[in-house]
């Protein structure tokens, strides 16, 4: 184990990461355990972010403007815990944004149901009344491009990490 590693496992973010886990327990000791609550964690996972995403987007067009501020609070939350759950997995030196491990005929209707999602806020939005005009627009435009721009960073810098642990094994 490279010391890089050793180090990424004892960092407060990994320590605290294994503490609401309750990795420490018991139940963990035993082989088929772990690799059947693994599974049964991935499956529960996958179905809380397609189940929140589906969720928001249905309550975006069908309630309107007053579901709109419960939609967006649900959408940070969904996304900061599924990229918490990320970069615990590469700060352990895994990293799961590879692309050959990412599944894109899977992602095509959840991108689809993502983009249904965005155009029912825009709309009830707009249909508001809101002061939706051109500067806003562009601070939106904006925001997105810095969101993703960021985004790319922070998967560069996590992939970099791993393949620096793993040339120093």
């Amino acid at each position: 184990m490279s010391s890089d590693l050793s180090t990424a496992r004892s960092s407060p973010f990994v320590r605290a990461a294994r503490v609401i886990g309750d990795f420490s327990n018991p139940f963990y000791e035993e082989e088929r355990h772990r690799d059947v609550w693994n599974e049964a964690s991935a499956f529960g996972f996958q179905l809380f972010l397609i189940t929140a995403l589906l969720f928001s987007t249905v309550c975006i067009w069908l309630v309107g403007r007053p579901a709109l501020p419960y939609v967006q609070v649900g959408v940070v939350l969904t996304g900061v815990i599924s990229w918490v759950t990320i970069l615990y997995a590469q700060r352990l030196g895994v990293d799961v944004l590879q692309p050959q491990r990412l599944n894109r005929a899977r992602m095509i209707p959840i991108a689809a149901l993502a983009v249904v999602l965005v155009v029912g806020m825009l709309r009830v939005t707009v249909d508001a009344g809101s002061s939706w005009d051109g500067a806003t627009a562009a601070g939106a435009v904006t925001g997105a491009a810095l969101a993703l721009g960021l985004g790319a960073v922070a998967v560069w810098w996590a992939r970099r990490a791993v393949r620096k642990a793993e040339q120093t094994d």
